[in-house]
């Protein structure tokens, strides 16, 4: 019925987060604050894919 879907990032997205955001995040000072980014970023991409994944199956639910 539905293609798998998985509860990664895929490896841009991962490329992001180790790259482009932590240099962004470093600038912060507090350590607590710069993991809570970090975790926050990472969920706001799962949401993204997670929505992506809806959208582009919700087709498949309706041919029942």
């Amino acid at each position: 019925m539905y293609k798998s879907m998985s509860n990664n990032l895929t490896l841009e997205q991962e490329f992001r987060l180790a790259v482009k955001y932590r240099k962004q995040i470093a600038k912060v000072k507090n350590i607590q604050s710069r993991k809570l980014l970090l975790v926050t970023l990472k969920r706001m991409m799962l949401q993204d894919n997670m929505i992506k994944f809806f959208i582009r199956n919700r087709n498949l639910n309706n041919n029942n």
